[in-house]
């Protein structure tokens, strides 16, 4: 699997002529994010495109700072914004259809857009500081970790365990959606269903217990 590389320059005009021809209520939301790491001259920011559908086997782990996907992105395995060697997530990736793959992590200051259907096999994680996780079409996995980071959903919602909050795109003149229904459950049912039980006894400890798994195992579930 090999995008091409563009300068940041060409990204942001074909992401914005692609954005174009959305729906206006989609359109307008994804023109609210600013797509770049803030601060960060264009010139030095690693852009990557795909013209057409991609299929990864394995998982995609972009190494370039901006990403986007004009078709649908299949991934056999994990999808995540943590970028390349050394990096720490501030990514973006894009992409202009549906996306199916096996885990989701969304990483530190990242923001992950899909026009389409988002359905993940086992699990999303996308509850670290300052992230973004935007979905135009329906939202289906069985696990969902978002926390106080909403995840914004156009479509339907189909998520068996959750622990966080979805909103709807925001109608025209308006900031924000409205709130949408998402099975959440407790934190005790989350630590038990994770295999965090006896390891998380308070609330305010679930969210590190979980971090902590994702980074040393690359994992929610228990090994």
């Amino acid at each position: 699997m090999a995008l091409k590389t563009v300068s940041a320059e060409e990204w942001l005009a074909e992401v914005a002529r692609r954005t174009a021809l959305l729906p206006a209520g989609l359109g307008d939301y994804i023109g609210r994010f600013e797509l770049t790491p803030a601060g960060m001259p264009l010139a030095d920011i690693a852009a990557g495109y795909q013209a057409g559908d991609l299929r990864v086997d394995g998982d995609f782990q972009p190494q370039s700072l901006i990403t986007a996907v004009d078709g649908h992105l299949t991934v056999d395995g994990l999808v995540s914004t943590q970028g390349g060697d050394g990096a720490d997530g501030n990514a973006t990736l894009i992409v202009f259809g549906d996306v199916r793959c096996k885990t989701l992590i969304n990483e530190w200051s990242s923001i992950i857009i899909v026009t389409g259907d988002l359905i993940v096999e086992d699990w999303v994680y996308a509850g670290r500081a300052d992230s973004a996780l935007l979905v135009g079409g329906d939202f289906r996995t069985p696990i969902y970790i978002g926390a106080d980071i909403g995840v914004t959903v156009g479509g339907t919602i189909a998520v068996d365990y959750a622990y966080g909050y979805a909103t709807d795109l925001p109608e025209p003149g308006q900031t924000y959606g409205a709130r949408k229904a998402l099975e959440n459950r407790s934190w005790r049912e989350i630590a038990a269903r994770l295999g965090l039980g006896r390891e998380v006894t308070a609330e305010e400890y679930l969210m590190e217990a979980l971090d902590m798994r994702v980074i040393t195992t690359g994992s929610l579930l228990p090994g």
